[in-house]
C-alpha cells in the first residue's frame, strides 16, 4: 500500500526570517529630499544685507518737514513735540506714535504724519479754538466750542467772550468742562459762534449766563440785554451792528430782548 507525501512544510524559524525580511522592507526610510541649494541661500542673505543697508542709508533721511491745519503752532514747536528732526529716518520714524503724543495737546483734535519719499515729512493736524474765556480763581479757563477745557492763563490773549454764570466745582484740562448748568454752557457756546460769524471778536465782550433765558452782555460801557435765544442769530447781528456806531465813552442799556416779537421795537438808553 502506497502513502502519498505531503509537501514540504516550511520550518518555523524560516517563517520568522521571511516575516521580518518584509517588515525591513515595509519600513525602509524613504530617501531624503535635498535641502536648499547654497547658491539659493547665500542669494536671499545678500538680499536682506542690500535691503537693511538701502533702509538705514540716508537714502531716506528727512530733509523737509510740511505742516498742514497749523495756526497756533510753528513747525518747530511740533517737531520738538514729537522727536522729530532733519536727517531722521523716513521710514523708521515711529508716525504711530508722534500722532498719540501730539494728540495729547488739549488744542490738537487730530494728528497724522506720512511719508512723502524720498525725503518729506508731512504733519498734518486739526486743531482746535478757543471760543471764549471762563473766569476761574484769578485766572482764565481758555473753553473750545465743545466747553473743552484748553488752556489755564492768568490773562485773556484775544477778543472772545467773557463767559460769567457758569457753575463748576472742577476741571481737567483736556476734558470738557464739567458744569453744573449744562443749559447755560449750550447758550455760551452758541453766541460765541454767532460772535464769531459776525464779525464780533474785535470787542470785548463779557456775557453772564447765570440765567439762560435772560442773558445779558456789556460791551465797553453798553449793558445789553438779550434776553433769551430765540432769534438768537438776529439779535448777535444787531447786536453788532449797534455797538459799533456807538462811541466807547458813551453809557447806556441796549434792549434786543424784544426781537423776540416782530412788531417790538430795538431801544437804547443813554446812562449819564
Amino acid at each position: 500500500m502506497f502513502h502519498r507525501k505531503n509537501k514540504q512544510q516550511k520550518k518555523p524559524q524560516e517563517m520568522l526570517d521571511i516575516d521580518l525580511m518584509e517588515e525591513i522592507g515595509y519600513y525602509q526610510k524613504k530617501p531624503q529630499k535635498k535641502g536648499l541649494d547654497q547658491k539659493i541661500v547665500i542669494a536671499l542673505v545678500l538680499v536682506v544685507v542690500v535691503a537693511a543697508c538701502v533702509l538705514f542709508s540716508p537714502l531716506f533721511s528727512v530733509k523737509k518737514i510740511e505742516v498742514n491745519g497749523a495756526s497756533q503752532f510753528t513747525t518747530s514747536a511740533l517737531c520738538e513735540k514729537i522727536g522729530l528732526s532733519k536727517g531722521d529716518n523716513l521710514l523708521l520714524f515711529s508716525k504711530g506714535r508722534a500722532e498719540k503724543t501730539l494728540e495729547k495737546s488739549p488744542y490738537i483734535a487730530s494728528a497724522k504724519l506720512s511719508a512723502k519719499l524720498p525725503h518729506t515729512m508731512r504733519i498734518t493736524i486739526k486743531e482746535r479754538k478757543a471760543r471764549g474765556y471762563v473766569p476761574y480763581m484769578g485766572s482764565y479757563l481758555y473753553i473750545d466750542e465743545e466747553g473743552r477745557v484748553l488752556e489755564v492763563a492768568g490773562s485773556c490773549r484775544d477778543a472772545l467772550p467773557l463767559v460769567k454764570g457758569l457753575k463748576f466745582d472742577s476741571f481737567t484740562e483736556g476734558e470738557i468742562l464739567p458744569v453744573q448748568n449744562t443749559d447755560a454752557l449750550a447758550v455760551i457756546l452758541e453766541i460765541s459762534q454767532l460772535m464769531e460769524k459776525y464779525e464780533l471778536l474785535d470787542e470785548v465782550v463779557e456775557i453772564d449766563v447765570s440765567k439762560p433765558k435772560d442773558i445779558y452782555a456789556y460791551v465797553n460801557q453798553v449793558q445789553i440785554h438779550l434776553g433769551n435765544m430765540t432769534n438768537g442769530d438776529m439779535k448777535i447781528q444787531y447786536m453788532q451792528q449797534i455797538v459799533k456806531k456807538i462811541p466807547k465813552e458813551d453809557r447806556g442799556i441796549l434792549d434786543l430782548s424784544g426781537l423776540d416779537n416782530p412788531k417790538a421795537n430795538v431801544t437804547f438808553q443813554y446812562l449819564t
